[in-house]
């Protein structure tokens, strides 16, 4: 079996707080944000969203804490991955930021350091 090769070019950082993800134009309300580097995050979703009948261009995501909102951020779809737990069923999703605005981009250095140090 060939090995895995890593790709990513920033470090991940796991997010173990309430923070969750808001897509639009279609309002889908995530499980919550998974881990997240300066290039991209991974959040969770449950599978009756409807994600396969999503526009693929256009898309937008905030994320949503109690202390930090990052809006109107835009994303390429990497992976979205099925998973069933026993309990539910939801999806693993992984998304990479694209063309942040610099504002954008010092609120997500903000952010990472706010979740990176709990």
């Amino acid at each position: 079996m060939e090995a895995f090769k890593e790709r990513r070019n920033y470090e991940r950082y796991s997010v173990n707080n309430l923070s969750c993800i808001l897509v639009s134009p279609i309002m889908v309300l995530s499980f919550g944000v998974w881990d997240i580097s300066n290039s991209g995050l991974a959040f969770g979703y449950s599978c009756h969203t409807g994600w396969e009948n999503w526009p693929m261009q256009g898309i937008r995501l905030d994320i949503i804490d109690k202390k930090f909102s990052l809006e109107d951020i835009p994303f390429q779809l990497i992976e979205n991955i099925r998973f069933n737990n026993g309990f539910r069923e939801f999806r693993r999703c992984g998304v990479q930021f694209a063309c942040l605005e610099t504002d954008q981009k010092a609120r997500l250095r903000q952010y990472i350091r706010h979740v990176s140090s709990h």
